[in-house]
């Protein structure tokens, strides 16, 4: 059987170091794109005062649009950290025997059907399928309300759920588990989902065009009349955007090498690997014993289950390697990401991170050393 990472089941879940860096990472989102919002939100308003010249109305939009965007992160984190506030992560993740129900053609909601008989129901995403291949699932609660926190072996987030009726396990049968060997990662259907998602990379440069773009034409709407407001946003735009511009380009040409490495890759490589302690402002690194000798693996993007899989197990999967780029992902979990390889040395070659990513890099301060 595969080793993924587990959450422990000896401690209180809140004291678990893999719930605890899930909990950290949707804070960090939520702060930084509330703090964006609020910001955006009052300069909004203020352009509320304005005339209404099409550069301030523009700026306007622009200026509410962000703040609705951005504030549904403090909302989400509501809801994603729900289980925390009703106490639930108080008690120990607890391993219990499952299966998955069968969706009916008009029920919206997943079912796992545990082996005391309980039925838990919610929007459960990508877990069910790992869920039905191992058997299992951990859980926290339910509670006396009947609500309960699961999550699946291999990812590192946590889903709410609610205690359903006991007769959906006879109304949802359960579904058939079928033998899945481990073949070519695109023939998996989780890491043929994360790959489409990687393709979409390539286009990173959109991100900085874009916003540039759209900054400049709203500076030249507010240039006759006047508007200050379209002035200032639109340069802020244009500005910030054409300072992303090299390094998107750059992104944008990592994930094409990663791209690559997937679509030659014939299989999985697992390789033995020893992460580095983590420190800020300095990337996830650590040294792997690859097929062609010892070498300093650096995350351009380090992805939240791929990191924590690694730590966890002590393995990396390799989904394939194309110069000195590899694509790195979980077996049947739909996540993957990319990262620079160099053979060990005293003095490695400059840092593969562009600087400006330095700006907004998670924290992974959690990860056990």
């Amino acid at each position: 059987m595969l080793q993924y990472l587990e959450p422990r089941t000896d401690v209180p879940a809140k004291d678990d170091w893999s719930t605890g860096l899930i909990l950290q990472d949707l804070r960090w989102g939520a702060t930084t794109l509330g703090g964006i919002a609020v910001v955006t939100g009052a300069f909004g308003v203020a352009c509320l005062f304005l005339a209404t010249t099409p550069g301030n109305v523009g700026a306007m939009v622009v200026l509410f649009l962000v703040t609705f965007l951005f504030g549904l992160g403090p909302l989400m984190y509501r809801s994603e950290t729900r289980a925390l506030r009703r106490g639930l992560l108080e008690q120990p993740w607890r391993r219990v025997p499952a299966t998955v129900a069968e969706r009916q053609h008009d029920d919206v909601h997943d079912r796992l059907l545990l082996g005391d008989g309980t039925v838990l129901q919610g929007w459960f995403q990508d877990l069910p399928d790992m869920v039905l291949e191992r058997q299992e699932v951990f859980v926290c609660g339910p509670d006396a309300s009947g609500r309960a926190v699961v999550r699946a072996a291999g990812f590192a987030k946590m889903e709410n759920a609610k205690a359903g009726k006991k007769s959906d396990a006879e109304t949802h049968p359960a579904r058939e588990r079928v033998e899945r060997p481990l073949g070519r990662p695109l023939d998996d259907a989780a890491t043929l989902k994360a790959y489409k998602g990687m393709r979409w990379g390539v286009r990173s440069w959109l991100w900085s065009a874009v916003p540039a773009g759209l900054g400049g034409v709203l500076v030249l709407l507010s240039l006759f009349p006047l508007a200050p407001a379209g002035l200032v946003v639109g340069g802020l735009m244009t500005a910030l955007g054409l300072l992303g511009v090299p390094t998107a380009i750059e992104i944008s040409r990592w994930y094409r090498d990663a791209v690559k490495t997937v679509e030659n890759s014939a299989q999985w490589t697992p390789v033995a690997i020893t992460l580095f302690p983590w420190k800020p402002n300095q990337n996830v690194a650590g040294l792997a014993q690859m097929p062609g000798g010892l070498a300093l693996v650096q995350f351009v993007i380090p992805d939240l289950n791929v990191v924590a899989n690694i730590a966890d197990t002590g393995v990396m999967w390799i989904a394939g390697t194309h110069g000195d780029v590899i694509a790195v992902g979980v077996p049947r979990v739909p996540v993957l990401t990319f990262a620079a390889v160099q053979p060990d040395r005293d003095t490695p070659k400059e840092d593969p991170i562009p600087w400006i990513q330095r700006f907004h890099q998670p924290d992974f301060s959690g990860l056990p050393r």
